[in-house]
């Protein structure tokens, strides 16, 4: 199988998973959560008692369009905006790090293509 054909491939399949796996991500604390929640009564995620360090967090500093396995603007907007909002995030979450791994792969290859040149001359 050619290089090209591999690539293109395996970001179609990585595409697909993504947004599909997307929307199983458990709403329920993972592991850090988990401990930082370590002595506080909780009813359905919120901290209702008792004395943890979440109790001190906020919300998002920065916030940001993906935030908790989503798209900010489409939450609430329609019926079915959530399964919506959970596949586009994790479509565009892969989108977005394959545009900056290549960006970064082409600039270490202009680089040493460079050097090359300048070991012929």
């Amino acid at each position: 199988m050619k290089t090209g054909k591999f690539l293109i491939a395996g970001t179609v399949v990585t595409l697909v998973l993504a947004g599909f796996v997307s929307l199983f991500a458990s709403a329920s604390p993972d592991g850090l959560e988990s401990v930082l929640l370590t002595g506080c009564d909780t009813d359905d995620g919120e901290i209702t008692g008792g004395a943890c360090v979440l109790q001190a967090a906020g919300d998002h500093e920065i916030g940001g369009a993906f935030a908790d396995y989503g798209i900010s603007f489409l939450d609430g907007a329609f019926q079915g905006s959530e399964v919506l909002g959970a596949s586009l995030a994790g479509v565009l979450g892969v989108l977005l790090t394959l545009a900056v791994a290549t960006g970064l792969f082409r600039l270490l290859a202009r680089g040493k293509r460079a050097d090359s040149a300048e070991e012929g001359a």
